[in-house]
């Protein structure tokens, strides 16, 4: 990696200086599978519409089963997205063509010949054929593809001139759509080289306006370039499946990633940011979780017991719903609801990997429509609620910040408003939320989903045996959060429930002055506590706010089930005793004939 910054000479005038950071630890023929797929989803999230309708998080994009290199692809992407705002400026100012990229808005990643392997051309047409519109001009280079490729010359590994060797494809001329250049190198990397000097140009001339002696700088002078700055510094936490094995054991295998166990969720293990563990086999067999601190915090809170009977409302894609059960067992019970088809199969996969299927009912339902009366629930004892949110706390890990940025949109890191508007300029305005400000001007969308949440967490306190109810959203707006819980409360008190100081240990409370009981409440800080942004509050109520009737049928309920428990745990003894032929065999003792012997078996 290079560093590209600003010094001034005798004179005063100035130049691009790079500083070497390392090797190039892949060779260009195949980095330039990186730099394919790396154009690619830059391409598709920066052709979302408004509403990111059309695109995806960067780390769904760059986890895509046909993204051969996903670590340097995912890297080169946040770099490239996050550099955007001085490579664009730099690419104008050096006269280098751009064409749009094509169909970025389709399903896959790659769009056209998205069936195609990585690292061949699409229709025969070069390389990088798969970006390329068929109307674009064949001097041009693809949009996301220049901004990739730029940001690798000015502060990547470089782009090497290859030597010559015979073409594979295109007909020799450098200037071909898509094709090969005279050395066999794509055109596109070719065009590029032609124009390194003037973009290094543009690029000192436009830090030295600046007054910034690097990009780095630069960058964190933008509007929201705080938040820009934080995007990759979240340590790696990786939860312990304790269904299968111990904390202990699990941090024994893991030894030389050096993890340490998390101060506030004890199986949550932490390692070094960028720490790559998805292709581990203790991820692979359901041993370990790669789950984000934040999404345990609901679970944590909670604290259902072992053995006890519990609910989780939205339970998709399922981290939660496998937290829940390695809490409460093999003799607990999880109700696990979702609505969605697709969503509800990958629990189903999640339950399995994690070895939680005889603890998980996985039923496909909405929430809001299941009665929590129903004789089945009689026995619920706590209920986790985290429904779907505005997601503002997770802005800085899905990218949303770069892709703001990189799509010339205004960020700005200081005012938080939840949502979206025009600027004055004409441009469209998105501002990341501020870590510990109110949010007083909500976009529809944000009323629309805490109405949603008011209603959810209203049902969630019908069940009529409940002792303990974590509501959670991974949202730091106040709207979606405080809000929601001001107005339960009055229904909660109604039917016994209070708010809990839950975990007590935990440094960040709710809003002051927001809610009554503010103290209470959880709140976690996406720049601030290394880990997404994330609210939990947790409500409880004792046994006599339960009544007599449902105790009963609490009660009623936990016997059944203990008594059917039993009856199959005789049921899977027997099937042992069949399967080692001891059907029918049973052992009794024999006293030695020897004077103070000890008794002998004998099987009969």
């Amino acid at each position: 990696r290079t560093r590209v910054g600003v010094e001034g000479s005798v004179d005063g005038s100035v130049w691009v200086r790079r500083e070497k950071m390392g090797k190039r630890s892949i060779p260009q023929s195949r980095l330039r599978l990186a730099w394919l797929d790396s154009a690619l989803i830059v391409a598709k999230l920066l052709g979302a519409d408004g509403n990111r309708r059309g695109g995806a998080s960067i780390k769904t994009l760059t986890l895509r089963d046909d993204v051969r290199l996903k670590r340097p692809t995912h890297a080169l992407v946040c770099e490239t997205l996050k550099h955007v705002p001085i490579t664009r400026l730099a690419l104008e100012r050096a006269g280098v063509a751009l064409a749009p990229d094509f169909n970025a808005r389709s399903d896959g990643v790659g769009g056209r010949g998205a069936e195609a392997p990585h690292g061949a051309a699409a229709d025969g047409d070069g390389f990088y054929a798969r970006l390329r519109a068929p109307e674009a001009d064949g001097d041009a280079v693809p949009r996301s593809l220049a901004f990739v490729l730029a940001y690798e010359l000015l502060f990547g590994a470089g782009i090497e001139e290859e030597e010559s060797r015979s073409p594979a494809g295109g007909n020799g001329n450098g200037g071909a759509k898509g094709g090969k250049g005279r050395r066999g190198q794509p055109a596109e990397e070719l065009a590029m080289l032609r124009a390194a000097k003037a973009i290094r140009r543009a690029t000192r001339s436009i830090l030295s306006e600046s007054g910034e002696r690097d990009a780095e700088g630069y960058l964190l002078a933008q509007p929201g370039g705080r938040a820009l700055a934080a995007v990759p510094t979240h340590s790696r936490h990786v939860r312990v499946n304790t269904l299968k094995l111990s904390v202990d054991e699990a941090t024994r295998r893991l030894a030389r990633h050096r993890p340490r166990v998390d101060p506030h969720v004890p199986d949550v293990l932490v390692f070094r940011p960028g720490t790559d563990l998805h292709d581990h086999p203790m991820v692979r067999s359901g041993e370990i979780v790669l789950q984000g601190k934040a999404s345990c915090l609901p679970a944590a809170a909670l604290e259902p017991k072992r053995g006890w009977v519990c609910v989780d409302c939205c339970a998709a894609p399922g981290n939660k719903t496998t937290h829940l059960a390695a809490l409460v067992g093999e003799g607990g019970r999880i109700f696990a609801f979702d609505a969605d088809g697709k969503r509800l199969k990958r629990l189903a996969r999640n339950v399995a990997t994690a070895g939680a299927g005889d603890v998980v009912s996985v039923r496909r339902a909405d929430f809001l429509e299941v009665d929590p009366r129903g004789p089945e629930y009689a026995g619920v004892r706590a209920v986790l609620l985290d429904p779907s949110c505005s997601g503002s706390g997770t802005a800085g890990t899905r990218g949303d910040y770069l892709i703001a940025a990189a799509r010339g949109e205004t960020v700005d890191g200081t005012v938080g408003t939840g949502g979206a508007e025009g600027g004055a300029d004409g441009a469209r305005k998105f501002d990341p939320p501020a870590p510990h400000g109110h949010h007083p001007r909500l976009d529809k969308r944000v009323d629309a989903l805490a109405q949603f949440q008011l209603r959810a967490l209203l049902h969630a306190f019908e069940f009529p045996a409940a002792e303990r109810l974590s509501y959670s959203t991974c949202s730091v707006h106040e709207a979606e959060n405080e809000a929601v819980v001001r107005a339960a409360l009055p229904r909660a008190a109604e039917l016994g429930w209070r708010l809990c100081r839950a975990m007590p240990g935990w440094p960040r409370r709710g809003l002051e002055g927001a809610v009554e009981g503010a103290e209470c409440l959880i709140r976690a800080d996406q720049f601030e506590d290394d880990m997404e942004g994330f609210f939990v509050a947790v409500f409880v109520r004792d046994e006599r706010s339960i009544g007599k009737e449902a105790r009963a049928a609490r009660d009623a309920a936990e016997k059944s089930r203990k008594n059917a428990a039993e009856e199959r745990d005789k049921e899977r003894e027997a099937k042992r005793a069949r399967e080692r032929g001891e059907e029918g065999v049973r052992a009794v003792l024999k006293k030695s004939k020897k004077k103070g012997g000890r008794p002998s078996a004998l099987f009969r």
